[in-house]
């Protein structure tokens, strides 16, 4: 008989339907210079009275009458530009704020004709809003370097937050041209900031561009840096470029792959010491360890789940994660620590206690496999898995007295071995875990009936939801069948209440 171990059920994360839409994402002002940047908007004449069209034009009862007024702007920027020649901060500065309101006016596309705009030169050809913004920012700086970090702000403003903002829609709605186009329109305007590099990974990454996706991931994390507005977006980037990377190794060889494991791995355990509280960390602890294996850099594991046995914030399912990675690593001393530390978080987490009584047969040990065995079946009696635990620790024990020559405890522990491997066969379902999902104020637990006996089988499931103590917080119950004999039907069932942490089912019969 063979047993293996199962991994803490924990929510899992997804390349598909990402939400990309942030809450943050908000203009800065169009306007306006820290005391340290100057830029003169009374020289020429000209300028100064450009301050009281502005006015105008943003209390314009109409937009007809408030194009008018830009166009106006325009049109005397457009004129004898050789009278702005000594004050290229100010003009810029001052076509920028005309482009500004241009950009975001309804109505008026990426590159109308000049004329529309009211350029009185070239008037038939195309002008693109954002290329020339930045042509126009590009050349305040260069007139008054001082201005550098305020024009690095003021390019993040009700055009670039337009760009932005459809490149986000686009890339949530699937149209993957759309949001690639309108992403590096935002680039345009904002090179530095971290959602159009987050729209354009999206995009790579739909396209199956790993190289692509991961660079522009990267620059996700580069520029949200510390900023704590962008930290979602900085902790899903470093999830996705490190699973494209772990991805990546898996398909080459030799040295490359174990560079490119190792970079994942570094990735991941980066990700793992920033969010150690995550619900996520089971799965993060996963990946972390099988980077690592790619990579042949397994004496490293017993770093990944080490910590979690002195964090006292390690959840249970963040142990029981542990646990199997120590098993797998060959680590049984640390794997049953870390699954008994799990069962001491949370004394009523199925996979905990199976793997405990897995870990003690792995062992020899198989006079302790009785307990987390029972506690086992009292929350999944219809699992097949959980009442051979039984029969393994008693041929386990039979054998045992065999070799010591114990006729009488042979025959005992046969007989139990019978009496529980007859048991788990005449079950008439059997039941399976396919998934538990834990939220604060809500649960869902998923699984798979498959009906054994000859019989079509019909089954009233009623699930009972607890929190530490094992009280029930909620119960739900649900009507299955008919399921003939060899089908399998997956049921899910869900509860609304605070703490839930486990679950257990009615034996079904």
């Amino acid at each position: 008989m063979r047993l293996t171990f199962m991994a803490g059920v924990a929510t899992a994360v997804s390349l598909s339907g990402v939400a990309l839409v942030p809450s943050a994402l908000t203009a800065q002002p169009g306007g306006g210079v820290a005391p340290q940047c100057v830029i003169d908007q009374n020289s020429p004449k000209e300028l100064a009275l450009m301050s009281l069209k502005f006015q105008s034009a943003r209390s314009a009862a109409t937009p007809d009458a408030r194009k008018k007024v830009l166009r106006d702007i325009i049109k005397e920027l457009d004129t004898k530009p050789e009278r702005f020649a000594k004050n290229p901060g100010g003009y810029n500065l001052t076509l920028v704020q005309a482009l500004t309101m241009w950009g975001v006016e309804p109505g008026i596309v990426d590159a109308p004709a000049r004329s529309e705009l009211g350029f009185i030169t070239n008037p038939a050809e195309p002008y693109d809003v954002i290329v020339n913004m930045d042509v126009a920012y590009k050349a305040i700086v260069a007139a008054v370097p001082t201005c550098e970090a305020d024009i690095t702000a003021m390019r993040m403003n009700e055009v670039w937050l337009a760009a932005t903002k459809a490149a986000l829609d686009a890339s949530n709605g699937g149209k993957l041209d759309s949001a690639e186009y309108f992403a590096k329109r935002s680039m345009m305007m904002s090179a530095t900031n971290p959602y159009p590099h987050y729209v354009l990974a999206s995009v790579a990454n739909a396209r199956n561009n790993r190289a692509n996706a991961i660079m522009h991931w990267k620059h996700v994390v580069k520029y949200a840096a510390d900023d704590t507005t962008y930290r979602d977006l900085k902790n899903s980037s470093m999830y996705y470029a490190a699973m494209s990377q772990l991805e990546d190794a898996q398909s080459k060889t030799g040295a490359e792959q174990q560079a490119a494991a190792r970079e994942a791995a570094e990735g991941f355990k980066a990700l793992m010491l920033m969010t150690p509280d995550s619900p996520d960390a089971p799965n993060l602890l996963l990946s972390w360890a099988d980077a690592l294996t790619v990579a042949k850099d397994t004496a490293l594991i017993p770093t990944v789940y080490t910590p979690l046995l002195t964090q006292a914030s390690a959840t249970d399912i963040a142990l029981a994660t542990a646990g199997v990675i120590a098993t797998r690593a060959n680590k049984s001393d640390d794997a049953l620590k870390l699954f008994k530390a799990a069962t001491v978080k949370n004394p009523f987490n199925r996979d905990a206690q199976r793997n405990v009584a897995a870990a003690h047969y792995s062992k020899d040990q198989f006079t302790l496999m009785f307990e987390p065995a029972r506690k086992l079946v009292e929350l999944d009696p219809n699992n097949f898995d959980g009442w051979m635990l039984f029969a393994y620790a008693s041929q386990g024990l039979a054998k045992a007295a065999q070799t010591a020559k114990k006729p009488v405890e042979v025959k005992a522990w046969t007989d139990s071995l019978v009496k529980y491997q007859t048991y788990a066969e005449a079950l008439p379902v059997k039941v399976d875990v396919t998934s538990f999902d834990r939220r604060k104020d809500q649960a869902t637990l998923t699984l798979g009936l498959e009906q054994v006996a000859a019989k079509d089988g019909q089954y009233s499931l009623t699930v009972e939801f607890m929190d530490l103590a094992g009280a029930v917080v909620a119960t739900a119950t649900e009507a299955v069948g008919p399921i003939k004999k060899g089908e399998t039907k997956s049921v899910t069932l869900k509860a609304t209440g605070a703490g839930i942490m486990s679950y257990r089912y009615k034996a079904l019969k």
